[in-house]
């Protein structure tokens, strides 16, 4: 960690010049790590934060990847928001850094300036600490100007209001994995080819296909027989068992496939005869041999349905929509809670109460005090995981508060199940709660406001991102570097904390 933090960065990425590495650039100012610049003191608290939020160092590179991707962006938002505010015509004047230099606690002795402490500072310094002071000011102005930048009257009562209605609910979960058994025998026997079983083995090559072109002819030749050849330059998982890839499903078979025409071919050849080279796309192509002839599928076996379920919930989500809204429109009937809970008692259905709800789409949050606050405190959650997406899924908010008091609403899909519910009670929250919403929305108005700015500024035409390219030469070795030099695409992904320091 002291090396790969510390040491090669100031070494110039391991790279002889010397010269300090350049991750991108703002309107043409390049952005440099260097020792003591705002970059490197940005990888320090980004690092030291992720420490605290327990993100693990197992994967160095990765978790190395993160720290510097946010330091240089939070680096690329300071550059901007400097020339930005330079731009506007803002000017720091010697007097205001002497005045601000005076505050630095690099200089205090016993609580206050020390002139003695500052005269004994080395030169070069000084003159750091000046100029970054000189910047700092810039983006305090930044700052104090956002900050000025306040939510009307109006969009203050609108948001309190949305803490105002409060809605309880009466409802039925219809689960997608209640699917029954005998609609998954039927779905099976329209769809029977998808999981006929093979036997086969297959030679897979990923140098060219004229090579694997030469493997197949000196099969047929018997130059090689298929095992040896399998063992000798087939490139996948199957080589060191000669080939043999065991039974598959033909569903996962064709799988490999662009072309699921050619996954028909090899299923029809006769038992022990070489299918034609195909390319499995990705710059790598196979040939097989069955080792048996296609089996068709078993519709009484138990694993085979078992497989078939795992594969409609995987591939065909929208067969068990469609059977679960079916079985929870049989509830609406005539659209009133007595008939609703009627209809459920009789299908067998256990009505379920959850809310109060208010109108919280999305649950906002603002980060202050170390933690996020979420602007709309909702008075009932459910702990029903059918309705554990309730507060982000906008077609349940809006069927929630159009729906009349009393009234059935339309079934929704919701996560894993199908909700259909009926609205109970409907009654207006306290002043206190829209008093809470209104003291709290200033904060969040000018915390969106920072984020909105800042995504703007790293969407800039101005702004030229390098990093993974800077990146990649100095954290990988020489032989990764030059395979990853000019490629963005190697990066990790990127996964940012909701919040993380900032200046």
């Amino acid at each position: 960690t002291i090396i790969a933090f510390v040491f090669i960065p100031s070494m110039g990425g391991g790279r002889s010049s010397g010269q300090a590495p350049v991750f991108g650039s703002w309107g043409g100012k390049q952005i440099k790590y260097t020792a003591d610049s705002y970059f490197a003191n940005q990888v320090s608290q980004i690092n030291d934060y992720l420490k605290q939020q327990g993100l693990s160092e197992q994967n160095f590179q990765l978790y190395a990847y993160q720290v510097w991707r946010m330091a240089f962006q939070s680096a690329a938002i300071r550059t901007a928001i400097i020339a930005t505010v330079q731009d506007a015509g803002f000017r720091v004047t010697e007097r205001g850094v002497d005045s601000s230099i005076a505050k630095d606690q690099t200089f205090f002795e016993d609580g206050a300036f020390s002139l003695a402490k500052y005269n004994k500072t080395p030169m070069a310094t000084k003159l750091a600490i000046r100029a970054r002071t000189k910047e700092d000011l810039f983006v305090q102005r930044y700052y104090e100007d956002l900050y000025t930048i306040s939510p009307s009257t109006a969009e203050l009562a609108f948001v309190a209001s949305m803490a105002k209605p409060q809605r309880k609910i009466e409802y039925v979960s219809v689960p997608l994995s209640s699917y029954p058994e005998t609609e998954v025998a039927s779905w099976v026997k329209a769809n029977a080819e998808l999981f006929s079983s093979l036997s086969l083995s297959r030679i897979t090559v990923t140098s060219s296909e004229s090579d694997a072109k030469k493997i197949r002819q000196q099969i047929l030749d018997n130059k090689l027989s298929f095992e040896d050849a399998a063992k000798s330059h087939s490139q996948d998982a199957y080589a060191d068992k000669g080939g043999d890839a065991g039974q598959v499903f033909f569903y996962s078979f064709q799988d490999d496939f662009s072309n699921k025409d050619d996954a028909k071919a090899v299923s029809a050849l006769p038992k022990g005869e070489l299918s034609q080279v195909y390319s499995l796309g990705g710059k790598t192509w196979a040939f097989f041999r069955l080792n048996q002839d296609m089996k068709p599928a078993d519709l009484n076996s138990k694993a085979v349905l078992d497989e078939a379920r795992a594969y409609i919930e995987s591939k065909e989500r929208g067969t068990l929509e469609t059977w679960a809204l079916a079985q929870a429109a049989k509830l609406v009937g005539g659209r009133d809670l007595n008939s609703f809970r009627r209809s459920a008692k009789a299908a067998g259905y256990t009505v379920s109460s959850a809310g109060p709800y208010i109108i919280n789409l999305g649950n906002p949050t603002f980060y202050a005090y170390n933690q996020q606050i979420p602007l709309l405190s909702s008075p009932g959650a459910s702990k029903d995981p059918a309705l554990s997406s309730a507060e982000t899924d906008e077609a349940f908010m809006t069927s929630l508060f159009s729906t009349a008091k009393g009234s059935v609403a339309k079934p929704l899909v919701m996560g894993d199940a199908v909700i259909v519910f009926a609205v109970t009670d409907d009654t207006e929250g306290t002043d206190d709660d829209a008093a809470m919403v209104k003291f709290a929305y200033p904060y969040f108005f000018q915390q969106s406001l920072d984020g909105q700015t800042r995504d703007i500024l790293l969407k800039s035409d101005k702004f030229e991102d390098k990093f993974s390219d800077t990146f990649f030469k100095i954290f990988s070795t020489p032989a990764q570097a030059k395979g990853n030099s000019g490629s963005s695409q190697s990066a990790p992904a990127q996964e940012t904390p909701s919040e993380a320091p900032k200046s």
